[in-house]
């Protein structure tokens, strides 16, 4: 499990069946999550306030969003702070924005 802490924004790259948890520091309206990778499975993620409250997610679990490969997902989120946490079944580049 990978633990980032980041100002705005973070890119990386997932080991599969491990969950990357990316804390922000930066207020946002909106946080701005893409799977950069072009083939493979999707990415899950979660989002919340606190390391604490924020679900650790599934691959292919319930209440997680979902990502494709090429797809970039604008979620609105009005906090202070956030924390984002991301899986995927197999290595996927990412990125987790706020904007």
């Amino acid at each position: 499990m990978a633990n980032y802490y980041v100002h705005y924004a973070k890119h990386a790259t997932l080991t599969g069946s491990v969950v990357d948890t990316v804390n922000l520091t930066q207020p946002a309206s909106y946080i701005l999550v893409s799977n950069r990778s072009v083939s493979g499975t999707p990415i899950y993620f979660t989002i919340g306030d606190t390391l604490d409250t924020t679900a650790d997610p599934v691959a292919a679990g319930d209440n997680t969003f979902a990502l494709a490969p090429g797809i970039t997902l604008q979620v609105p989120f009005d906090g202070s702070q956030s924390v984002v946490k991301l899986i995927s079944a197999d290595t996927q580049s990412y990125s987790v924005m706020v904007v």
